[in-house]
């Protein structure tokens, strides 16, 4: 399979064409199954018995393409995480909750959404890549979806949450999963940080705008203290 490439075909399919151990890192943002949907519709608790048998095939094959110590970063909501943790949990090494802080407040009646979740979690054992100083409540405000020529997708996410989970989770140079890959923000990340990457996206609409904005994108040199001091002399 092509890498750096995101392939409009169904995630499942997509997993099972990868080779074995081949990945170091999984970012995702898999559909919340609870409340009002991305297409408005008021959806039931009841509805996440659906999708136990479709999360148990990917954890599953999540376990098989990841590497022994690799990470992973999966977005979701309080609804919706009970329903995942008990499927991850018989596959990887779940180590944290993290809470995404938007410093912002978006839709409810019942004290406004101002928070998701991310589920952290390990194949086997690895080691840290990020401080051990760092706290488990990340604040990052969300797209601001008034401003259209930002919005490319319903659930888009921020540059800023997606590449501090790739930088957390992989080295330079290391390949990054994306199953539901959206607008291709994980695309952008990985190529403006220099990491490879694996896309699957099923909406074909999504999947060229997604490859056109990944395109669009580039690597920006990180300057040294030297070069910084440098550059500045001569401007």
């Amino acid at each position: 399979m092509e890498i750096n490439k995101i392939h409009n075909i169904d995630c499942l399919e997509g997993l099972r064409k990868l080779k074995s151990n081949s990945i170091d890192c999984i970012v995702t943002d898999p559909p919340y199954c609870i409340g009002t949907t991305s297409n408005g519709h008021k959806g039931s608790w009841h509805d996440n018995n659906l999708i136990i048998p479709f999360f148990n095939q990917l954890f599953e094959l999540w376990f098989k393409v990841l590497k022994k110590g690799g990470t992973l970063y999966i977005n979701t909501d309080w609804r919706t995480y009970p329903f995942l943790y008990p499927i991850l949990y018989k596959y990887f090494n779940i180590k944290n909750c993290i809470v995404w802080d938007y410093e912002w407040i978006k839709a409810g009646s019942h004290y406004r959404f101002s928070h998701e979740f991310i589920i952290f979690a390990i194949k086997g054992e690895g080691k840290r890549l990020f401080s051990a100083s760092e706290r488990d409540v990340w604040r990052i405000r969300p797209i601001n979806f008034t401003d259209t020529k930002n919005k490319l997708h319903q659930t888009q996410k921020p540059e800023d949450l997606i590449k501090k989970m790739i930088l957390d989770g992989s080295k330079e140079g290391d390949t990054i999963l994306d199953c539901f890959m959206g607008s291709g923000t994980t695309g952008v990340i990985c190529k403006k940080e220099k990491r490879n990457f694996y896309g699957f996206e099923i909406d074909e609409e999504m999947c060229r705008i997604a490859t056109e904005r990944i395109g669009k994108a580039s690597y920006v040199k990180k300057l040294g203290a030297f070069e910084m001091f440098s550059n500045k002399e001569e401007i």
